[in-house]
């Protein structure tokens, strides 16, 4: 496989991020979700955009390089870095399936990336690849929190005990 192969996957698995952030941060009904999920989907545009510009650079034939990305977003609540304390016992079932969709993402995505910059033979590709490996792994642990946080609410709510 080429690099702009790889670019161009690492591009669509970005996409399907993106897609999933903002269409949970459309349906949430808490207002700090609906901000957390809208700056998840706009990380995910950084790495967009960034990942094209480094495949127009390779097929004009400049000299790669690692772009300047800004550091990872960081959430100032422990517990529940997504949504208020008052949402925790109606947790939808949607927001507990993007939740879960999301972690799936993350994962797949720093699986991706730490292969491709194993594979990967330009420095700045490289770089960039084990970048964006760090930065899912960091959404990745930031969703599993959430999971955590809402997980036994979630499980007693639906649970069939309850009738």
């Amino acid at each position: 496989m080429n690099l702009v192969d790889v670019l161009q996957m690492a591009v669509n698995a970005e996409i399907e991020g993106r897609e999933l952030y903002k269409t949970a941060s459309e349906k949430t009904s808490d207002e700090k979700a609906k901000k957390v999920f809208k700056m998840l989907a706009d990380e995910e545009q950084t790495h967009i955009d960034n990942i094209v510009q480094m495949a127009k650079d390779y097929k004009a034939g400049k000299e790669l390089t690692m772009p300047d990305l800004p550091a990872p977003a960081s959430f100032e609540d422990a517990e529940s870095p997504i949504f208020t304390r008052e949402f925790k016992e109606k947790v939808s079932d949607f927001d507990m399936t993007a939740l879960n969709i999301g972690i799936k993402l993350e994962l797949e995505s720093e699986k991706f990336y730490k292969e491709a910059a194993a594979e990967a033979s330009e420095k700045a590709v490289k770089d960039l690849f084990n970048h964006l490996a760090e930065w899912e792994h960091g959404h990745y642990e930031f969703l599993k929190n959430q999971v955590s946080f809402f997980e036994s609410y979630y499980k007693l709510k639906n649970s069939l005990y309850r009738f």
